[in-house]
């Protein structure tokens, strides 16, 4: 079947010609919809032999999302920005990973930045009017794409179509003047979406503005209580998470907090990790300890293609860490120095963790491990 990528694109000569490049031989027309570029961007576009028309920004990213489905010619959909990239394994098209007759869309393998792993998410839908976004920012096809899977009786399915996303690499300043307004005006219009109060609230933090940070998540957590699809929950759970994290760092207890993460679903390493911090912070050396032996103990390359994406170095470089931490609270100078020596490996660049492991005796030719 007939695939198109629909973009939405403002000022992205850096990006586009990648994206671009690698969704030759994947789909087989690209709309690109521009919302006032004043770069390379439409000159790049259209050398592409992509279909560009403009838009006028209006403060909506779903309603430029919804103008790009409809200049879509072909059966099927797929939403991708410049900034990300789209593989498919063997090099097959788009198009052979779905099926007409039985699917409504389908989910893509998407690692959201460099260094993390993969969630599912659907980017991938029939190109049918009944599918369109909704939200100014954060915007989304989700649930317009399960009722027409529902009333059809059709399937979405975890495809083998992969996107990587790099646009959260480099300075961010541009993106939280630009968030912060849209996701403020939101979570007032739409206080259900945990996802936008996380989000806000990350942005808030990124901007110096630690406090506020704090206020966004207890009152995104109060907003959201009654969410109900699964996505909505794990939502909810990292914006408890960023509100675990800011509290940490400003030294406060976290006990509550953590235990109903934990209640919620201990195998989630996110909550992990938080829960080794906050032990530290207790004193409980044993219990640090504890969360750390597991965390390194993950087999990453095995992740589930789960609803949210970890961080590597959750199970590398800040378990070690955290190990370290542990042992030297509990006063075992050398699996501490070993364990700073681990998080060393892990992160070359970061200097502190050799320090911590040469001061604490641990040598650092040596290839043993503390567990």
């Amino acid at each position: 079947m007939s695939v198109t990528a629909a973009l939405i694109v403002l000022n992205e000569e850096r990006f586009l010609p990648g994206c671009l490049r690698s969704l030759e031989g994947c789909v087989d027309e690209v709309v690109i919809v521009d919302t006032g570029s004043t770069d390379h961007t439409i000159d790049i576009a259209h050398a592409a032999g992509a279909a560009v028309s403009s838009f006028t920004w209006n403060g909506d990213f779903a309603a430029a999302r919804n103008e790009a489905l409809e200049r879509v010619t072909t059966p099927w959909t797929l939403y991708i920005d410049a900034d990300e990239r789209v593989s498919v394994p063997g090099g097959a098209g788009i198009g052979q990973v779905l099926n007409l007759a039985e699917h409504a869309g389908g989910y893509v393998r998407f690692r959201p930045r460099p260094g993390y792993s993969c969630y599912r998410e659907p980017r991938l839908f029939r190109s049918d009017p009944a599918i369109r976004f909704r939200g100014r920012i954060h915007e989304t096809m989700v649930p317009d794409l399960l009722s027409y899977a529902k009333e059809h009786r059709l399937k979405i399915p975890v495809t083998s179509v992969c996107i990587d996303h790099f646009g959260f690499e480099g300075d961010q300043s541009h993106k939280v003047v630009r968030n912060i307004p849209l996701l403020e005006t939101e979570v007032e219009a739409c206080p259900g979406r945990a996802y936008c109060w996380h989000h806000l609230a990350e942005m808030l933090a990124l901007d110096g503005r630690h406090d506020e940070a704090v206020t966004i998540c207890r009152r995104g957590l109060a907003a959201t209580r009654d969410v109900g699809t699964d996505k909505d929950r794990m939502d909810r759970r990292q914006l408890a998470q960023t509100l675990t994290r800011l509290l940490i760092e400003r030294g406060e207890d976290t006990t509550h907090l953590i235990g109903a993460l934990l209640r919620e679903d201990p195998d989630d390493f996110g909550s992990l990790y938080l829960a080794g911090r906050s032990s530290l912070l207790r004193g409980d050396a044993e219990d640090a300890l504890q969360k750390g032996r597991r965390l390194v103990g993950i087999d990453a390359s095995a992740l589930e293609i789960g609803l949210v994406a970890y961080d590597l170095r959750l199970f590398g470089e800040l378990a070690w860490a955290l190990l370290g931490a542990a042992y030297l609270q509990a006063g075992q100078r050398p699996e501490a120095g070993e364990a700073y020596r681990q998080a060393w490996l892990c992160a070359p660049d970061n200097t502190a963790y050799l320090c911590k492991a040469v001061g604490l005796g641990s040598n650092v030719g040596r290839s043993t491990s503390a567990t």
